[in-house]
């Protein structure tokens, strides 16, 4: 059985929270482009979550 839309979206997001917050506990492991870009991300993929998961 495949998994809800909104359950994959969940999984990504936590997974970008994750990256985000390794890029901010090591200074220097990334670009500046690449953090900004990841913590822009983050409130889009959280908008996905609640949209899927209440329809």
């Amino acid at each position: 059985m495949l998994p809800r839309m909104g359950s994959v979206y969940l999984g990504v997001t936590l997974v970008c929270a994750a990256l985000l917050l390794l890029f901010l506990l090591r200074p220097g492991a990334a670009r500046a482009m690449t953090v900004w870009s990841v913590s822009a991300l983050l409130p889009l993929l959280a908008a996905m979550v609640v949209a899927l998961n209440h329809r």
